[in-house]
């Protein structure tokens, strides 16, 4: 291609060149002829006129003759046309003759047609020339248009097939280009040419084809992978839904559609802020679940009975262009986590604990009763035995009163009645009674309980359910920790309040789970499965209901510090 651009450029030139070189050669031809008339004939003329002058002077002007001399001599040198020479010659003789008799009349007319003999010769040689000349001059125009046409013809031929011949494979090229960028992979550029533009043809081909290989086989696995995942969705148990970044619904598994009680057409692909409007139950769930956070169960009439239902939202956000900028979330994936069976569970647990309670204070108030029957001596005096017998009974019905007690409260907790015996408490009782009662756990996986130096001053609170949430805290730590790693427990002053921790050195919890641990039925994951999901629950509405709060700082594999304050006894 190279090569024949530059073998274009180069007939352009010599093109140029041609008509330049005899444009200016013939110009210096019709120049030559004007000059040799100019010197030749012209000049003659002069002469000629000059010494017809000198003529007519008087005949006793010295200066006359003189001129006239001086031209005659001039013309003897200037002799160019046939005939020119044999009449400068009689001239010269004839002036002679009248110069040495001036009164000869005949010598006189002799030399004045001499004269005009030289004119008339001079004069049609001018002519002669002069047709000459402009013979040349329109030899020259027509040689000069015939080569302007001809370099006309192949100019305008050049100027149309040329481009064309640039440009048509670019446009060709240009035109795959964007058919490639359309996904359409199948597209092909055909040019039968052997330059560089054949060249770049068949590389276009060639990445073409292989794209289309390529296109192919992802294609064919994205929609096994895309078959598989709806499997998987479908088959949930769940209520399921997803949304793109403009919130326009992706997907959704059946039983979302049937919970919804929506269509298909009327929910997928449309914008679920717009289906929200006409649709409670979905305004509901993207309420509660906007800024990340998990609200209270959604209680919704399904399966003919009341049931509840946890929403859960999940970003779902790809890595940046950028190393240094921020995953971009591209939606968002919405769960109903279906916790009917865990609520009719707690309510029963709770309705349990509530009855087994309240039933067994009437038999061991009998028995307390009966004790102090026993113990009063107007009954009968008991021996030794007796009264040691009698006083173990009673103990034992003393413990029985404190857990049933117990019970009750927590009892309380889950149905949200916390009656609460606030007052004054010493942090390092609280700290030893909740280390002492999981010495045994945590000795049995070789972690020690290490207590950091405590501030002083009391603070406010319930002492039962204060080392009731410190209990499960360790409880919980000991459990995922690993074993001989030590656990450290706390206290530091924040003001007006103070700031308990319990700090191990497990698996921690992830970032975005953080927050929801604290709800109920709420577990991290990886979590053990075997509890419900209500202990960090109760702590909180005990914590919240002595005015403190509770929290988690935790970094993937570093362990967790989980806190709570209390406001200061001051």
């Amino acid at each position: 291609m190279k090569l024949k651009i530059t073998l274009a450029l180069v007939l352009l030139f010599g093109l140029l060149v041609l008509v330049g070189t005899l444009g200016i050669l013939r110009i210096n031809t019709l120049a030559n002829d004007a000059r040799v008339i100019l010197k030749d004939n012209y000049i003659s003329l002069e002469y000629v006129q000059k010494m017809q002058k000198a003529l007519t002077a008087p005949r006793d002007d010295s200066s006359s003759r003189l001129l006239f001399e001086e031209n005659l001599r001039l013309q003897q040198a200037n002799v160019t046309e046939t005939g020119e020479q044999d009449a400068t010659d009689a001239l010269s003789k004839n002036y002679a003759d009248w110069r040495n008799n001036p009164g000869d009349s005949s010598a006189l007319r002799a030399i004045q047609e001499n004269l005009l003999a030289i004119a008339q010769i001079n004069l049609e040689a001018i002519a002669r020339k002069n047709d000459r000349a402009s013979l040349t001059a329109e030899r020259s125009v027509a040689i000069l248009g015939i080569i302007a046409t001809l370099c006309i013809l192949i100019g305008f031929t050049f100027l149309l097939n040329f481009p064309g011949y640039v440009a048509n494979p670019v446009r060709d090229l240009t035109a795959g280009i964007r058919e490639i960028a359309r996904g359409n992979y199948e597209q092909r550029i055909r040019l039968d040419r052997k330059d560089e533009f054949g060249e770049l043809a068949a590389a276009f081909n060639d990445l073409a084809a292989k794209l289309d290989a390529y296109e192919h086989s992802n294609l064919a696995r994205l929609l096994f992978e895309k078959k598989r995942l709806e499997t998987i969705i479908n088959a949930m148990s769940d209520p399921v839904f997803g949304v793109d970044e403009n919130r326009i619904v992706l997907f959704a598994n059946p039983t979302a559609i049937q919970l919804l009680n929506l269509p298909d057409n009327k929910l997928i692909g449309k914008d679920a802020r717009e289906v929200a409007l006409r649709n409670d139950l979905l305004r509901a769930i993207l309420a509660q679940t906007t800024g990340g956070k998990n609200a209270e169960p959604l209680k919704i009439f399904a399966d003919n009975k009341e049931s509840y239902f946890q929403p859960e939202r999940y970003e779902i956000a790809v890595p940046a262009d950028h190393p240094d900028a921020l995953p971009r979330t591209i939606g968002q994936v919405f769960i109903l986590k279906n916790i009917t069976l865990f609520r009719e569970r707690d309510l029963a647990k709770t309705n349990f604990i509530a009855t087994v309670s309240h039933e067994l204070k009437t038999p061991i108030a009998a028995l307390k009763m009966g004790i102090s029957l026993l113990n009063d001596n107007r009954v009968g005096p008991l021996n030794t035995e007796q009264e040691q017998l009698v006083r173990q009974i009673d103990n034992d019905a003393d413990r029985l009163l404190t857990i049933t007690g117990e019970l009750l409260k927590l009892a309380q907790a889950e149905t949200g009645n916390i009656q609460l015996n606030t007052g004054p408490i010493e942090p390092a009782g609280l700290i030893e009674t909740a280390r002492q009662a999981l010495l045994p756990q945590a000795n049995e996986k070789n972690i020690a309980l290490i207590v950091s130096e405590l501030p002083e001053g009391q603070v406010l609170g319930d002492s039962d359910k204060v080392i009731w949430v410190l209990v499960n805290l360790l409880s919980n730590a000991i459990r995922h920790s690993p074993e001989q790693q030590d656990i450290e427990i706390s206290a530091q002053t924040d003001g007006e309040m103070m700031r308990f921790a319990v700090k191990d050195k497990g698996p921690g919890v992830p970032a975005d789970w953080q927050e929801k641990i604290f709800e109920r039925y709420v577990q991290a994951p990886g979590n053990h499965k075997s509890g419900s999901g209500l202990g960090l629950a109760i702590c909180r509405e005990f914590v919240q209901a002595l005015g403190g709060e509770i929290g988690v700082v935790s970094t993937p594999e570093n362990g967790a510090t989980f806190w709570f304050t209390l406001r200061k006894a001051n």
